[in-house]
């Protein structure tokens, strides 16, 4: 359940010049509280995207001309869900901040995304932004399942229940770890989106049928 979860942000990529995407929220809520994931303006890369994943934040990389941020994605994890149900409330922004693979994204409407990867992987996967180094969802052999929910629509402040459904590749495989991520700008990792593009998250849980 969702109480295994051992929940990090990214924002030790940018508090070096005070900017904290990811924030906890107590009045805009679906119970308890919640994330608030929001893409702001950073000095030197332009944008970076509010964030929330399984795993532990690793180190910034602080260079001037190649800027990023390491973490690794992923908890211990042995069971097959179904899907991963929860709340989301998001208001997305133009795209204004767009850069290298993704320069053509400027001036269209920014995406939020929930995912959920389960792997055998044999240890956490090193994100490093960075260099690129980025878990290849359609070719990386780990991964048992993938579910995710990529959305542009404005929910008028509102909170909309989601459910993901995992498709699984492999039915015999028992996983090691699991991602679930959520961000406010799909290509944040690409310093790519619009700022003050806001997501809430509340009430993760997974389903098992």
């Amino acid at each position: 359940n969702s109480g295994q979860f051992y929940w990090d942000t990214a924002n030790g990529g940018s508090d070096a010049v005070g900017v904290y995407p990811t924030s906890p929220e107590e009045s805009h809520v679906k119970s308890g509280k919640a994330a608030k994931l929001e893409s702001k303006g950073v000095a030197l890369v332009g944008l970076a995207a509010g964030n929330i994943y399984t795993g532990k934040f690793i180190k910034a990389n602080t260079s001037l001309t190649n800027p990023g941020a390491e973490l690794d994605w992923g908890i211990p994890f042995a069971s097959r869900p179904y899907s991963l149900k929860g709340y989301y409330s998001y208001a997305p922004k133009v795209i204004d901040n767009a850069s290298g693979i993704h320069a053509d994204k400027m001036g269209t409407m920014d995406k939020a995304q929930i995912q959920v990867i389960l792997t055998d992987w044999d240890e956490p996967f090193r994100v490093a932004t960075a260099s690129g180094n980025f878990v290849d969802i359609e070719k990386d052999p780990h991964i048992i399942a993938h579910g995710v929910i990529e959305t542009d629509v404005d929910t008028q402040g509102k909170y909309q229940e989601f459910e993901c459904v995992l498709e699984y590749r492999d039915l015999l495989r028992t996983p090691k770890y699991v991602v679930v991520s959520a961000c406010s700008s799909l290509y944040g990792d690409y310093f790519t989106g619009g700022l003050g593009s806001v997501m809430y998250v509340d009430d993760f849980e997974f389903i098992y049928k």
